[in-house]
């Protein structure tokens, strides 16, 4: 008796779906605007604006240090806002720190 190879399912057949190509909005908010909200900030490096929301932004300020003790420079987020940016005005809506409770009893 001939060995026969077990029984496989039929292959599917796979169905092409064609993909539409999206083209991502890119809001920004002009670089002139933002230095003028922003202000005058020493050894600036760049100014970072991310859309979060509609019409919400995160604004980072960086700022790069080169320090005597160190052969590479030292980056650090100096400032950041969270902003609402509309009709070319920007609202700043950065919820501010609390103030740290005194101790009393010492």
């Amino acid at each position: 008796m001939p060995i026969l190879p077990p029984n496989r399912p039929a292959k599917r057949e796979s169905k092409k779906i064609n993909q539409e190509t999206v083209t991502p909005i890119r809001k920004t908010i002009p670089d002139s605007e933002l230095r003028e909200f922003i202000g005058k900030v020493p050894k600036l490096l760049k100014i970072d604006s991310v859309n979060v929301n509609n019409d919400k932004w995160r604004i980072n300020v960086w700022t790069e240090e080169f320090k005597d003790e160190r052969i590479i420079p030292t980056y650090a987020i100096v400032k950041s806002f969270f902003v609402k940016y509309e009709d070319g005005v920007i609202y700043d809506e950065t919820i501010k720190p609390s103030p740290k409770p005194t101790n009393v009893f010492k």
